[in-house]
């Protein structure tokens, strides 16, 4: 049975309705991530709210298109409300900050009660539009189903075209419109889409000029201020809310943290959103999706150490491998006690940001790999005499992978004999079971096991190997103080030996973090909506 003009035309526009859906989708996702994070919490509450309302807009556009003869009009008038709306999305999540920390300061020692707020917060930007997206498929296959015969082809060809588009729209916002066009031009876009789907369905079946005027100088007027509005999302996140004092209002602290910061790179990559900023006393401040992770004053001693460490503890090393670039304090100092370094980092803006506004000659020499560490580590066959990793948090699926039984079994198969694997513990966010937990993991893959301590730090660093140490704790100490070339105090504490990892490895009793049961991605999330393990030590 061929298509008539008419089903074609409708076809069409829901195959352009579903490809501006999916715009929105990805980039909602990426626009909440900053504030909300990117946990597997946060992008299920995100997800949810989205499938919700496309549920409502189905169920009660059902009943609409039952009751009503002119669909194709209230279709093309669906598409202009969810452009009009989702236009509106973009000054609400960049003002978003201040009532997020006010919801985190209020209910944060209640996860289940803070959830359930984020998922009001997800509803406030996203229900009416994606109720208005609910709307459309029945509108849609109502319009079309002319005979009830055929009525199950003719839905399907509804569901297919809409899906169609909506592939088209996931591909080219994380592929193209975000990295190219940023956050804001994509939602203008995808709500172009909504206001050319809606002048072609309201002009072909009888809308009427005037309602398509009125709808085009709506459109203008939320554009205005949709262009007009400025993001606030940076600095105030689910990562950074617990550091943040009560007594401080939230719009005060947005003020004060752009006044002290001066952006020196921003760009949108598939992998992640990449600013890099510069405080006031100099220090470079990374921030990647809604994560900050530069290194201050205070972070010094740690980042150098994840460097200075190992290379203390390993005999005569010659090579290192450093897992995640930061703003490359960790490069840095490994070049200065070895010549032979190489890089993994996952997000190409990273090192495109510190190449550009690091350190002079930090990248020079440094062979450097873009690409996810498990993956690199999975496909070389390099050894190493060092492998040292300080990715970010472990609330992350992405990053969480990194902290496992698996990952440092893979890691252990490209250390040379000898070698020692160095792994960075935010104790901070961590709680003593967590640190047990991690212990263990740790010990499980490698025999000899030592964990540090950070002086005046929240950081702990595990060194582990499968041949005993070479030297003992005070002369790895003594060690540092002869690589340490910064002027900072690095004078860590051993906080556990090898017979006491072992001793927890032995024990039985205690959860090992896995690939198939992530335990610590889950806990850590809970830990920083709680306000941190440790923040007050």
């Amino acid at each position: 049975m061929s298509m008539n003009k008419r089903t074609v035309t409708i076809l069409a526009a829901f195959a352009f309705s579903g490809a501006s859906a999916l715009i929105y989708e990805v980039i909602w996702t990426r626009a909440l991530s900053l504030v909300l994070g990117s946990t597997t919490y946060a992008l299920s509450t995100m997800l949810s709210t989205f499938m919700a309302g496309l549920m409502l807009g189905g169920y009660f556009g059902g009943k609409l298109a039952d009751r009503r003869t002119d669909l194709p009009r209230l279709f093309g008038l669906s598409e202009a409300g969810i452009g009009i709306t989702a236009l509106l999305t973009l000054p609400l999540i960049y003002e978003l900050p201040a009532f997020y920390l006010y919801v985190y300061r209020t209910f944060h020692l209640s996860p289940a009660i803070f959830i359930a707020f984020q998922f009001v917060i997800c509803c406030m930007i996203m229900l009416i539009p994606t109720t208005l997206m609910g709307f459309t498929f029945p509108l849609v296959s109502r319009s079309i189903t002319q005979d009830l015969g055929n009525m199950g082809s003719q839905v399907g060809n509804a569901y297919a075209a809409n899906t169609f588009g909506a592939i088209i729209g996931a591909a080219s916002a994380g592929f193209i419109l975000l990295p190219y066009a940023g956050i804001k031009a994509s939602i203008f876009t995808a709500a172009g889409m909504n206001l050319m789907v809606s002048a072609v369905v309201l002009l072909a079946f009888g809308g009427g000029r005037k309602t398509l005027s009125l709808i085009v100088i709506l459109f203008a007027a939320m554009g205005s201020v949709a262009a007009q509005a400025e993001e606030k999302t940076t600095f105030l996140t689910f990562y950074t809310a617990l550091r943040f004092p009560d007594s401080v209002p939230a719009k005060a602290l947005v003020s004060a943290k752009q006044a002290d910061h001066e952006l020196l790179y921003y760009r949108e990559h598939p992998e992640g959103a990449v600013r890099l900023y510069r405080e006031r006393g100099g220090f470079l401040l990374l921030q990647t999706g809604g994560k900050l992770e530069g290194t201050t004053k205070g972070d010094m001693p740690n980042t150098l150490l994840l460097a200075h460490l190992p290379v203390a503890a390993h005999p005569k090393p010659s090579s290192m491998l450093v897992v995640g670039l930061g703003v490359g304090v960790t490069l840095g100092a490994a070049k200065e006690d070895l010549r032979d370094v190489e890089l993994v980092e996952i997000n190409p803006g990273v090192v495109e940001a510190i190449r550009r506004f690091g350190p002079p000659g930090l990248m020079d020499g440094v062979v450097t790999h873009i690409d996810d560490a498990r993956q690199y580590l999975f496909r070389t066959d390099r050894k190493f005499d060092i492998i040292s990793s300080e990715p970010s948090y472990p609330s992350d699926a992405a990053i969480a992978n990194l902290f496992t039984k698996e990952y440092y079994e893979l890691a252990r198969e490209r250390l040379n004999p000898g070698g020692i694997y160095c792994q960075w513990l935010p104790y901070y966010i961590l709680r003593d079971e967590d640190m047990e937990m991690m212990s263990a993991t740790f010990g499980s893959v490698f025999r000899h096991v030592m964990v540090w301590k950070v002086n005046n730090s929240l950081d702990r660093i595990m060194i582990g190997s499968m041949t005993p140490f070479s030297f003992a704790p005070g002369d790895i100490a003594q060690r540092i103080k002869g690589l340490n070339k910064s002027g900072y105090d690095l004078a860590p504490v051993l906080s556990r030996g090898p017979e006491q990892i072992a001793a927890l490895v032995q024990r039985g009793d205690i959860p090992i973090n896995t690939d198939d049961r992530p335990i610590l991605e889950f806990r850590t999330v809970r830990n920083i909506i709680a306000g941190g393990a440790h923040a007050g030590q």
